[in-house]
Parts: structure tokens; C-alpha cells; sequence
């Protein structure tokens, strides 16, 4: 596939992710909805924890698109006064968050 990555929603005792692979650049609609679906699959409280990471993480996704040319870009947003709880965007291969 031409196009990959991975959006990762950690913490001491929560891991969820979803990636993709595929052949056209993912869309930044399609980011949007899968940031939102890893929000939603957690509990409230994990969410709430990271709230302003969440809101930094969507501002990159409507920032791009990105486009991996020689290395893996990679955003860690953790929440602050804590060492494990935060969201991971990794773009690995490709252009990710395209306008359509």
C-alpha cells in the first residue's frame, strides 16, 4: 500500500488504536472520523483526562495534509503531568490528511 499510519490512544492502563493502509492518501474527513471513534471507544473519564490533547490532535489532522518523505512523521500529544497518558498520530508511509 502506498499510504499508511496509525492513530493510538495510550495510557497506564488504556491502549486503542486504529491504522490504515491503503492506496490513496487518507482524507482528513476520514482522520477526523476515525479520532473520533477511538474518543467515543474509550470511557468518559479516559476522554475526559485527555481532553485538550484531543483538541490538539484534531487541530493536526485539519492542518495537513502531511506527506512522509524520508522518515516516519510522528505526533505525541501527552497530557500534561503525565508520563503515559496521551494520543500518538504516526504518519508512516505516504500522505496522510489530504483535502479530499
Amino acid at each position: 500500500m502506498e499510504h499508511r499510519g496509525r492513530i493510538q490512544v495510550q495510557g497506564k492502563k488504556l491502549e486503542v488504536s486504529k491504522s490504515w493502509s491503503q492506496n490513496e492518501p487518507l482524507t482528513k474527513k476520514d482522520g477526523l472520523e476515525m479520532l473520533d471513534v477511538l474518543k467515543k471507544k474509550i470511557p468518559n473519564k479516559e476522554a475526559t483526562i485527555r481532553e485538550r490533547v484531543f483538541k490538539k490532535a484534531f487541530r493536526f489532522i485539519k492542518n495537513g495534509p502531511y506527506q512522509v518523505v524520508d522518515k516516519i512523521i510522528s505526533k505525541t500529544y501527552l497530557v500534561a503531568d503525565s508520563d503515559h497518558e496521551r494520543i500518538d498520530i504516526e504518519i508512516i508511509k505516504g500522505i496522510a490528511f489530504s483535502n479530499e
